[in-house]
């Protein structure tokens, strides 16, 4: 009953977020919850609002790994860059680890894209930062990334390294001047 209302709330949550089915499909299933909380104690929870100043630093995360013995590859994005209404520079990718161990810590994986804080130009509203964790294939993956950050396709990304989606979480932000 609990993994049925977290995927009731999840899905909702993500549904009205616009994030199922412009970044997530329809039929994704979480099989873990995505934990992400900052230095700053912020704690990213499926849609809250976190400021850019307090997002900056890159943060802990953690999961409860459905398969111990596997590795896991986390991605952020940005929609909405460089506004929701005008996402011309979207998906921005602003974080890629791989190779994340089962226990979630993420200072043994390898970072293919550094972290790369909120950066929301002022008055383009809120952008929605999306942490995506997808089960890997192999337990050593070597991805490659294209070189610019914007427009990344990172739905290409995850089916040229067969990767499963198995968590979501996000937060919104918008330009402190806002």
């Amino acid at each position: 009953m609990v993994l049925v209302t977290m995927d009731m709330n999840m899905s909702n949550a993500l549904k009205k977020a616009d994030i199922i089915p412009n970044i997530v499909s329809n039929d994704f299933t979480p099989s873990t919850l995505l934990g992400i909380k900052f230095p700053n104690g912020e704690e990213v929870a499926l849609g809250n609002f976190i400021k850019p100043s307090d997002s900056q630093e890159a943060p802990e995360v953690t999961f409860v790994a459905p398969d111990e013995n596997a590795k896991y590859t986390l991605l952020m994005i940005d929609p909405d860059a460089p506004s929701k209404e005008d996402p011309k520079w979207a998906p921005y990718r602003h974080w890629v680890l791989t190779n994340v161990p089962g226990n979630g810590d993420i200072k043994q994986a390898s970072a293919l894209d550094s972290y790369l804080g909120p950066a929301p130009p002022p008055n383009t509203g809120d952008h929605r930062y999306i942490f995506l964790l997808y089960k890997q294939p192999e337990t050593a993956a070597n991805y490659a990334l294209t070189k610019e950050a914007n427009k990344w396709d990172f739905q290409a990304f995850t089916q040229q390294n067969n990767l499963e989606l198995i968590g979501v979480n996000y937060f919104i932000s918008r330009n402190d001047e806002n």
